[in-house]
């Protein structure tokens, strides 16, 4: 049987309403649905799926002597050199007039599209490399990175964005947390809202886990939730040869409520383990860093104090950012009691990888109202911290501070100098970063 037969059964049986204008510009007889093929189009995909998996297999290599950073002792972690030439010089463009509102928060991926080309009758996919953005005017953006131009605007929720993240596996899928103390999990090729949870107060954290399968959320209300997918993100069917399999087909993803905690104070910081076995979180008012196993739901921790029976609180790690190893997490300190500067501790990511590894200085004494956010480099060497002074700071994992910048504030025609978040992307020629604040501007340094 030809492939637009095929294809026009399959219509027939899933999609019926476009069967006929199918038939017509194909120029077919309609197909009879007594009499279906075998096999049928579903199924010859999911064989050539497979055949595709099998073949991107088959040409893996592994080379056994490489050194690669599995192989590494977690205290040579915080010996990695940052090359003398890597410096923070300045900001290379300004993205102005994407709001008239404050911006929150800030993410470089690529983010899928899929547009109908008219010239070829057919759908054409494309992952671009895109600045996404939130801010108090309720809206998340996403920004083509090259040009700058705001590509599409969402507005899932009745109050601003505190928190996002786009599935790990399949990007169209998007989970915002929001003041409003609603989640929403949006489907960014159809703009469909797929579900909505709410809370008591502010959803200020979201993710996913590195597979997908868990979504997690924490809010003010002092509870933290797992979640589990009841149906899978991989790809159904594509109709033309520049579509892509993973946005062709139907929004299918959905997650359910499966293990929730009642915590002591509020939530701030949540983070997967990188084998998705574990959901990391902190609180405030605690000095321990809390571990809830994925499945058992059985709760371990770690003190962030240098004696294990030492239960004085005289911080608050407030931001954890996974090191680009997997193998060491970085935990942001705030909320300082007795004129203790803000700091950033690093530590194993496993749980009984319970010795404090650094204490990094970031300069900063922290501010009650703006929580700090930082990035990682690429190559784990150091990273960059926010301010809420309109500084950049680019700290080296040894405790140097390599560069501090002025990047956001009054010298820029706005009235608050604070920088609300920023994060690294990889480019043609090494890095950038891409930080926002309460200038309403979008800078790109390096």
């Amino acid at each position: 049987m030809s492939l637009p037969n095929l294809i026009a059964h399959y219509l027939a049986t899933n999609y019926p309403s476009v069967l006929d204008a199918f038939v017509q510009a194909a120029h077919i007889a309609p197909p009879d649905v007594t009499q279906p093929p075998n096999p049928d189009l579903r199924t010859l995909l999911s064989d050539w799926q497979s055949q595709q998996v099998t073949e991107r297999l088959e040409a893996v290599t592994i080379d056994e002597n490489a050194e690669g950073w599995q192989k590494w002792k977690l205290r040579d972690f915080t010996k990695i050199a940052m090359s003398p030439e890597e410096k923070l010089l300045g900001a290379k463009r300004t993205l102005e007039g994407i709001t008239a509102a404050n911006l929150l928060t800030v993410q470089v991926q690529h983010v899928p599209k899929r547009v109908f080309d008219l010239a070829s009758a057919s759908y054409i996919a494309s992952r671009p490399l895109s600045i996404l953005t939130s801010s108090v005017d309720k809206t998340l953006r996403i920004i083509d990175y090259e040009s700058g131009e705001v590509d599409r605007i969402i507005e899932p929720h009745r109050a601003a964005i505190l928190s996002f993240a786009l599935h790990p596996t399949n990007p169209r899928y998007l989970v915002t947390g929001s003041m409003d103390g609603t989640t929403v999990l949006t489907d960014l090729i159809t703009s469909q809202t797929l579900q909505t949870w709410k809370s008591g107060k502010f959803v200020v954290r979201v993710a996913f886990s590195p597979d997908g399968r868990f979504l997690a959320t924490a809010s003010y209300d002092r509870n933290v939730v797992v979640y589990e997918a009841l149906a899978t993100a991989e790809p159904d069917i594509p109709l033309d040869e520049t579509d892509d399999a993973a946005l062709a087909c139907e929004p299918d993803l959905r997650y359910e409520e499966k293990h929730r905690i009642k915590v002591d104070s509020n939530p701030e910081a949540i983070l997967f383990h990188p084998m998705s076995e574990w959901l990391m979180y902190t609180l405030r008012e605690s000095h321990q860093l809390y571990y809830v196993h994925l499945g058992s739901w059985q709760v371990r921790t770690k003190s962030f104090n240098p004696h294990p029976f030492d239960t004085h609180v005289s911080f608050s790690v407030l931001n954890m950012a996974l090191h680009p190893s997997g193998r060491i997490v970085a935990c942001q300190t705030g909320d300082h009691r007795g004129g203790s500067g803000e700091r950033i501790l690093l530590y194993g990511i496993e749980p009984d990888e319970t010795e404090r590894l650094a204490c990094v200085w970031t300069g900063h004494e922290g501010d009650d109202f703006v929580l700090p956010r930082m990035a990682w480099l690429p190559d784990g060497s150091g990273f960059i911290t926010t301010t809420p002074n309109g500084y950049l700071h680019l700290i080296t994992v040894t405790g140097e501070t390599r560069s501090s910048i002025k990047i956001h504030g009054a010298e820029y025609g706005a009235t608050s100098e604070v920088v609300r978040d920023c994060s690294v992307a990889t480019v043609e020629g090494g890095w950038e970063v891409v930080s926002v604040g309460y200038d309403r501007r979008v800078r790109i340094s390096r």
